[in-house]
């Protein structure tokens, strides 16, 4: 599913993405990161544009900025705890460095795509069921663990199942 952010998410993700890198310089925390073809800034900016197009599409308070952790939940809906992944591919798989780092009860994916305002929602899954059918897959910088697009569920699959926990008797 292509989402189109609006120019309010847009502007608010550049400066919560910019704002936390800061934060943590002023911390003396180092930003890490290990993709040299973007900043930690760049990277920052795009998981919250992530957030805000999962917390639009199932219509959730939008993203905060934390400075130390996240605990590994960006979203809530309800108790149910959601974990927004973010891939600068449009395509690229679900990833996790292992399952002590799903902390979350539900993961959703988000590619990038070409245009700075457009994401494209991948799918969805269980801690649980990542957990029965991830691969461990090394992508140069150790092995982590993986679960493809043709595995996930569509982001519908969450919003029914989010209702039905909401609505049913």
């Amino acid at each position: 599913m292509l989402v189109k952010l609006s120019k309010r998410d847009l502007h608010d993700s550049k400066l919560m993405g910019a704002d936390t890198v800061k934060l943590c310089e002023m911390q003396g925390f180092p930003p890490r990161l290990e993709n040299e073809k973007q900043s930690r800034t760049d990277a920052n900016i795009l998981g919250f544009k992530a957030e805000f197009a999962v917390a639009r599409v199932l219509g959730l308070d939008s993203p905060v900025v934390n400075v130390l952790t996240d605990g590994g939940v960006d979203l809530w809906f309800g108790d149910v705890s959601i974990d927004v992944k973010v891939t600068n591919r449009i395509d690229g798989p679900l990833v996790f460095d292992n399952m002590k780092k799903f902390q979350s009860d539900v993961a959703v994916l988000v590619g990038a795509t070409d245009d700075e305002d457009v994401l494209k929602i991948n799918g969805c899954m269980s801690r649980k069921e990542f957990e029965w059918k991830a691969h461990r897959k090394d992508f140069g910088y150790g092995e982590r663990e993986v679960v493809d697009i043709p595995d996930l569920h569509p982001i519908e699959w969450l919003w029914r199942k989010l209702m039905e926990k909401r609505y049913a008797p």
